[in-house]
């Protein structure tokens, strides 16, 4: 009995311990950070995170280019609001700049329950997503577009994410931050 009472001590606590969810999180995007820097520079291609904003089901996966790609601002808001009225894209458009990569994960990956995106910066193209889908590039020649990811966990803590442009370090922020903010 001694012995099962040890056992359970020890793991009822971290079986309930948002702490260790939230520090799992972060690990996830911390090595899928370092891992698609390389792999952008490797395959000289670009990589990107994307994120669906989804408050019922947020998920995000990796995605990597078909072709060369430039980011147009313009694209994007056109994007942005084709996702916003759910429209498909038409017959014989050209395929897609990006297809998803299952190279790092298998599936798309869900945020625990209780935790979800609240929005993602891109300082780059200068554009807020707070809903839809929004995307993190990693490019070929060893950077990352200017970025900031909030989540937020069921607590309603804040957490910003950043990953630096040029060495690709994730800096995790304990509350809701704008690039705007964070620069000097």
């Amino acid at each position: 009995m001694a012995i099962i009472g040890a056992i359970l001590a020890v793991a009822v606590p971290r079986l309930f311990d948002k702490k260790q969810e939230t520090r799992r999180v972060f690990r996830d995007f911390i090595v899928a950070g370092k891992d698609l820097k390389s792999r952008a520079k490797l395959d000289g291609s670009t990589y990107r995170l994307a994120f669906d904003l989804n408050e019922k089901n947020p998920s995000w996966w990796v995605e990597k280019s078909t072709k060369k790609v430039l980011l147009d601002k313009a694209k994007i808001e056109e994007l942005k609001e084709q996702q916003k009225n759910n429209e498909k894209p038409e017959e014989g458009a050209p395929p897609p700049d990006f297809s998803i990569d299952t190279s790092i994960f298998k599936t798309k990956q869900q945020l625990p329950d209780g935790y979800k995106f609240k929005q993602v910066e891109s300082g780059t193209a200068d554009v807020l997503y707070t809903e839809g889908l929004a995307y993190i590039h990693f490019f070929p020649q060893g950077l990352i577009e200017t970025s900031a990811l909030q989540i937020e966990d069921p607590k309603k803590n804040v957490w910003t994410l950043i990953y630096n442009p040029l060495t690709g370090h994730l800096d995790i922020i304990p509350e809701a931050k704008l690039l705007k903010d964070l620069s000097r």
